[in-house]
């Protein structure tokens, strides 16, 4: 026989041990028949519209015209009335404060030994616009946004396919923040899985805001130089991941999803490059690879030939790049940290300000300060020139983080060509290449399928 633990003036007591005096809970008591009862909700995670016509209203309306007997109990109760919502029957409290932080309403009748829980949530939630930081020419024009549900449904509206697969989890102690594991049941590598599994449910972290958070979670795992995460905003991207064996993650609150494992050619494509002809698809890719290279090494370079092999530069080259330095204060490598330090500074200035400004704002000052630096004699023309070569090659990479960490890295390889000149260069290089092919994400090699084309030829 089960004993009665919910009174209402025990509920409303924890209730308030766990808000306080907060000023969204609501404790409402209500009368059915004969018999006193409590409906408690937080005004701010549910509807309240909704809540009184298809919650109150049906059970008032239902005990004042005879229609349900009051000797019935709270399930019989969720079956007549309410067996087109969500709902739940609770035998212990503990768990109520909880689920009123998730959107439930707790109906509570005197001499009840259970509790009905009713999911009557509606959050505000911004709507679907275009992609932001993933521009789209040519391609479905849908971006996510900060609702984890409406994410999935545009995955599952491209994915037509009863085995993919949304797993939940609560992440964070004290923001207990959904995240949800994607996959296509039979595709997706089960090693993976259990791998993230164990990951989402041991980690003991106290908050979860964004899915940038738990992507450098699983980064400071290996601790690896580049990016072993790949997060966008585009749906269409996430769904060809999915289709490929991949594993997504989707948190609530952030309008970025992850995918797992994310290779080093991943961060070079973008879903454009299938919707037009291949050999222009083809074309661009080969470009955002060379980006790629003059972003890390063009400014290394010009420092290394200019300070040790002069050698290497055609002769009226030589001579121009010798006149424009006539009268500069200080070295090359000197200037060249100067000049990529206002870029940098410039490039942040723009993404801070507001978006009427920020543009403007960044090209104005980096034509007046790059013309006033050359004119003032404190840097040449051809720094400014490489610098800002160096600088839209750096934007060519379809994803921003990945572009990051190749600017980090471009200054070592600049100090390194200021001391050793080539060598020094080379050196980083391989030093670079080494860490490439030594990196893994979630087990596979970090450079394929090129390690996979590799070992077909040797073999």
């Amino acid at each position: 026989m089960r004993t009665n633990r919910f009174r209402k003036e025990a509920v409303a007591q924890h209730l308030k041990q766990h808000f306080g005096q907060s000023a969204d809970l609501t404790l409402v008591p209500i009368r059915v028949g004969s018999r006193q009862g409590l409906l408690c909700y937080l005004s701010t995670m549910t509807n309240t519209t909704f809540l009184t016509e298809n919650v109150t209203m049906p059970l008032l309306q239902a005990y004042r015209q005879g229609n349900f007997p009051e000797d019935r109990g709270l399930d019989a109760v969720r079956e007549r009335l309410y067996g087109g919502l969500a709902t739940r029957l609770l035998d212990d409290p503990q768990p109520l404060p909880g689920m009123l932080t998730q959107g439930y309403a707790g109906l509570l009748l005197d001499g009840e030994p259970l509790m009905l829980m009713i999911d009557v949530k509606e959050l505000e939630k911004r709507s679907i616009s275009e992609p932001t930081t993933q521009n789209v020419i040519k391609g479905p024009k849908e971006a996510f946004t900060e609702s984890a549900d409406t994410n999935m449904s545009l995955i599952r509206r491209r994915i037509l396919n009863e085995r993919l697969r949304f797993e939940k989890f609560v992440v964070g102690s004290q923001t207990k923040t959904h995240v949800y594991l994607t996959f296509l049941e039979g595709d997706a590598d089960e090693r993976i899985l259990r791998d993230i599994r164990g990951f989402l449910q041991s980690s003991s972290i106290d908050s979860l805001f964004d899915s940038g958070s738990l992507e450098q979670l699983f980064r400071s795992r290996g601790g690896q130089l580049f990016p072993t995460v790949y997060n966008s905003e585009r749906p269409d991207s996430i769904c060809a991941c999915l289709m490929d064996k991949r594993v997504a993650l989707i948190v609530n609150g952030s309008p970025f999803v992850l995918i797992v494992p994310a290779l080093f050619a991943d961060f070079f494509e973008s879903p454009e490059d299938e919707y037009q002809w291949f050999m222009v698809g083809s074309f661009i890719r080969t470009l955002r690879y060379l980006a790629f290279l003059l972003s890390l090494s063009l400014s290394a370079l010009y420092v290394a030939v200019t300070c040790y092999h002069q050698e290497l530069i055609p002769t009226l080259l030589l001579t121009s790049i010798a006149a424009q330095r006539t009268g500069i204060p200080f070295p090359a490598v000197i200037e060249m940290f100067l000049m990529e330090i206002t870029f940098e500074l410039l490039r942040e200035a723009g993404t801070r300000m507001p978006r009427l400004v920020g543009q403007s704002i960044s090209i104005a000052g980096a034509l007046v300060l790059g013309e006033a630096a050359v004119q003032a004699g404190i840097v040449s023309n051809i720094t400014v020139i490489v610098v800002a070569l160096t600088a839209i090659a750096g934007f060519v990479s379809p994803v921003y983080s990945f572009g990051a960490n190749i600017r980090l890295f471009r200054y070592a390889l600049i100090i390194l060509g200021s001391l050793f000149g080539l060598y020094g260069v080379i050196v980083g290089f391989a030093f670079l290449v080494i860490q490439l092919t030594r990196m893994e994400s979630f087990g596979i090699p970090y450079l394929s399928p090129l390690s996979r084309l590799v070992g077909r030829r040797s073999s």
